[in-house]
Order: C-alpha cells, then structure tokens, then sequence
C-alpha cells in the first residue's frame, strides 16, 4: 500500500477499532463516542461525552440496585442493607431492611407494587401506601434470585437446593402470593441459571451453557402458566455474569462464553449475533473477573449505548467499555483518580438520563452542557492509528486540529483551554514530546489549534487530551509531512 504523500495534509483521526497490541493498532478512544458527519472534511466527529451533575446523595455508600417508576423523579435505591427512595426534591428515605448489605438486588415493578430481592429478602414496596413489606407465602422459593415482571406475574428463579434450576412466577399481579407449582424448568441444556430478563413480551433464561426464550400466551390466564420455550430458540451461547445483560432501547446484549471464550452479543428476535466485542474488548473480559461484570445501558444524543464495567481495587484489574449500537464503535470510560468510569446503574425518565456513583451514594444527572464529573476532572482521548510509509521514515512538519475552537469559559477553570498532544514513534509503546495547543479564549472562534515541527520516525501515532471543562468536538486533525529516509 502506497504511504502518505509528502508535503500534504493527512487526515490521522477518524474510525477504527482497538486491537490487543498497540502495535496491531494504536486506535484509542476515552469517555468520548463517533459521530457521523458531513461537513466536507471528515466522515465522522469524535464528541465529548456528557459530564455528570450531583441529583441527590443517599450517603457514603454506593448503590446496589437502581429503579425508577417510569414518567417520575423519584428513584428506589438498595444502599448496604438500606432500601431507599429519593423523592424529586433529593430527599432521602430508608423504607426497609435487607438481610445482606452487599452483592446484587433487583427490582421490577407492576404498576401498584415494587418487588425488592436480594436473594435473602424478597420485599413488596406498595406504592399507594409507601409501605414494604417482607414476603412471607409459604410457596416462595427460598434463596431465589433475580426479579423480572412479565405478563402480569413477577418471576425469579433458583441456582441451589432441590429446586434449582427453576423459574418460579407469582401470582397475578400480586408479590405476596405464590403457588409452588407456577415454575418452568429450561431444559435445552440444563446446566444452571445465570439470569432472567424480559425482552419484548419473552423472559430470556440466561443459563451456563445456553439462552432460552420462553413465551406465554397473549393474554394472562390466571392459575395456569401457560408458559412455553419459544420453538428452536435457544442457542449455545452461555451467560458467566449475573449482571451481565443490559437493554438499551429495542436493544439486548450479554456477555457470552464459548468454548472457553468470552464476548459481547447482542439478541435480536430469536437469534443471537457473532460476538459484537472486538480482540482488545474480548480479551479485556477474558483477563478480568467477567463474573462480576455489570452491564447498564442509556442513550446520549441517540446513540444507544451498552456500558459494561468489571469493577476492581485497581486499574489493572478493573476497566469500563461502552458500545455505540448506532456506529459500532468501542470507547473506553474512566474517571480521574479511580479504577474505573464512576457511573454505574442508569436509567432513564423525563428525558433525562441518570446514574449511580460506583463510589460514593451520589445520583447524576448526565448533562451535555457539562464538562466535569460533579466537579472533578473528566478526561476526554482520542488516540490517531498508525501512520506509515511502506517502512520509510518522514518527518512531520506541523498538526492542525480540525476542533471547534473560542468555546472558553469567562472565568476559571477553562478560560484559556488547551489541548495536549502526545507523540509515539515505536509502535504506540511509549508517549512523549507532550504539546500544550491553545484551544482559544471564549470568542476567539477563528484560532487555529496547530503545533510544528514533530521530528523524524517511521512509525507514527498521535494522542489527543483535554482535561479542561471546555466542549470537546473533534472532526479530525490533519500533518503535514516532510521528506524523510528509508
């Protein structure tokens, strides 16, 4: 393939996917999504995602489980062994006690009654009373997990004692009452359930070795189940993450196994898509605890957006992606000074999205028109691929950002912002010769970001920061080249 041309503009940021070696591919992007454009110079802008701005505090200790009753602002938390609400003003109320103060809860609604499970203590929150009350039918199985609301009845199911294996619904529209005999068994390869999720009007059985879709009839019918798996659906996809599985609008992704071999799917219909994850996504997962992954998703500007984050003590153990189902792009995400991206559970209602602290009891509400993480620094990254010439080196005379410029603010911090460009010239091992590029004061709307005179290699990479709390759109950046030698 013929290499960049001297002594003209060559565009160095634009599509491309990560790889598990810098040197396969220095393609690189953080906190920030692909947009597609047509503004006659690139096919594609690099866009800052939303800053996070303080809704409520619950305390100092993270959420377990998030739930909103759709078309209102207040929120049902589990924090430690506290169940809580959050009404629209920020007020904080316990309203009941679970057994355990860690690990996963979940919650499903029916419209009159909000089903809390904790694997320990399943509750019933009434909403006309705002009261909760522990489930006590004798017919509930204990020790069961998760919590889905499908055709008219809350299901859960079993992974231990005599029962496991099993999916048990209760009554109709009623958390209190269960019938010991309402339960199906997936039986396509019955080797332990992972999870339950509704998709469309199917409960999807997330089992070790493989995926069932069950469906009932179109109108409930009291007593009787009248549940069946979905003829020849089911796949032999398994699911190794409990909280492995997020929708994000009409959208269903899990983290899938096979053979030993750990990747993102996305569900549509009754099929299952190749892994959607790329070589540096999949091994991520294959080099961390996928068990612990936790899967959110949430829309921002219309791109749909699956989060998944394996949390940990470090970052070498911890890491968040996200997947942009409107281009197919992978990004990273990260907050300064921790481990991995703060938010955690979203959801979304009145237009808004908002998320969970991983760290602290906070609630945000994401913001388009902010440029910090409740006031802390949010990084934005993108990293150019290689740029080669059939192993010849040159020279690169100047870097001109094709970045909107003058968005300043009028007072500190971000009044004068700059950008800072990182240079690699062995194959994305190592970073260096850090340039300062002034993004321009507020109105300075004509400056140009450039920076001259780079050196000589002959294996090239760019990397882009900005750390100030400025609007960050990027439709590329273009070198000028030099002559070099072989």
């Amino acid at each position: 393939m013929q290499g960049p041309q001297t002594h003209s503009a060559q565009p160095i940021f634009g599509l491309g996917n990560q790889a598990r070696s810098p040197w396969l591919s220095s393609v690189d992007r953080l906190n920030c999504i692909v947009e597609p454009i047509d503004n006659g110079r690139q096919a594609a802008a690099i866009l800052g995602l939303p800053g996070l701005v303080r809704h409520a505090r619950t305390g100092d200790l993270p959420a377990r489980a998030f739930f909103v009753k759709k078309g209102t602002l207040t929120f049902y938390l589990a924090v430690g062994s506290a169940v809580m609400t959050v009404a629209p003003n920020g007020t904080v109320t316990t309203m009941a006690t679970l057994t355990t103060d860690n690990g996963p809860v979940w919650m499903a609604d029916n419209g009159t009654q909000l089903f809390i499970n904790d694997g320990v203590t399943p509750l019933i929150y009434t909403y006309a009373t705002g009261l909760a009350a522990l489930v006590t039918h004798a017919d509930f199985p204990a020790g069961a997990r998760g919590g889905e609301f499908l055709q008219a009845r809350f299901w859960v199911y079993t992974v231990s004692g005599t029962n496991a294996g099993r999916c048990y619904a209760s009554n109709q529209y009623d958390g209190f009452t269960w019938d010991a005999l309402n339960f199906i068994t997936p039986s396509a390869r019955p080797t332990g359930i992972t999870g339950i999720d509704r998709y469309a009007d199917d409960l999807v059985i997330r089992g070790q070795s493989s995926i069932e879709w069950w469906s009932g009839t179109p109108t409930p019918i009291a007593g009787a189940l009248g549940f069946q798996p979905s003829a020849g659906a089911n796949t032999e996809i398994g699911s190794i993450s409990e909280r492995g599985s997020a929708k994000v609008g009409q959208r269903y992704y899990f983290i899938g196994e096979v053979d030993g071999s750990s990747g993102v799917y996305e569900m549509a219909g009754y099929k299952i898509s190749d892994p959607i994850s790329t070589p540096e996504v999949a091994e991520d997962l294959s080099r961390r605890q996928v068990a612990n992954a936790i899967c959110t998703g949430y829309t921002v500007n219309n791109h749909p957006i699956l989060q998944i984050t394996i949390p940990a003590d470090t970052k070498a153990g911890a890491v968040t992606w996200i997947y942009d189902a409107l281009t197919h792009q992978w990004s990273k995400r990260s907050s300064h000074g921790k481990p991995y991206y703060r938010g955690l559970f979203a959801i979304g209602t009145n237009s808004a999205v908002y998320i969970t602290d991983a760290f602290s009891g906070n609630i945000y509400r994401m913001d388009e028109a902010t440029y910090t993480e409740d006031g802390e620094i949010l990084e934005y990254g993108v990293t150019s691929a290689h740029l080669l010439k059939e192993g010849d080196g040159f020279s690169v005379e100047k870097m001109q950002l094709d970045i909107e410029t003058g968005l300043g603010n009028p007072i500190p911090p971000g009044d004068n912002p700059h950008a800072i460009v990182q240079v690699s010239k062995d194959g994305g091992r190592t970073w260096c010769m850090e340039r300062y590029v002034t993004l321009g004061k507020q109105g300075q709307y004509v400056m140009r970001a450039q920076e001259y005179q780079f050196g000589w290699a002959r294996d090239w990479a760019f990397r882009l920061l900005i750390t100030d709390p400025v609007p960050r759109r990027l439709a590329g950046a273009y070198l000028t080249l030099g002559p070099g030698y072989a």
